[in-house]
């Protein structure tokens, strides 16, 4: 099962079904964190954090609450607010080891025009 991680450890996301694909989006936010997002359900992800240390960004239309690290800063995922089944969760691929990484496929999503993949 692969396990995602912040870099001083502090938060975990075991996952129990990683997709075959993860998501650069090019919206106003991600492109700043340069996440690749691996988008589950939230039966798929289980985060584990030391007291303290999760800390939550909330903006917009506050549909989705960006994780990270108080501690070392990594940007290690984003929770769905949207009271709906399933919950979506995006884990940030790059907080996963490169091995696992390596064999993902790559897709683009255009977020900041027209909320299309382009690939």
């Amino acid at each position: 099962m692969p396990e995602a991680s912040c870099h001083c450890g502090a938060i975990t996301i075991a996952i129990t079904d990683l997709p075959d694909t993860v998501t650069a989006c090019t919206c106003s936010i991600c492109r700043r964190y340069g996440a690749l997002w691996a988008y589950l359900d939230d039966q798929s992800a289980s985060v584990t954090a030391t007291p303290g240390k999760l800390v939550s960004y909330v903006w917009g239309d506050k549909g989705i609450a960006f994780q990270h690290c108080a501690h070392c800063g990594c940007m290690t995922h984003y929770e769905s607010l949207i009271d709906e089944a399933p919950r979506r969760v995006a884990v940030n691929a790059r907080m996963l080891s490169p091995d696992v990484t390596a064999q993902l496929t790559l897709r683009t999503f255009d977020g900041a025009e027209t909320w299309q993949y382009i690939d």
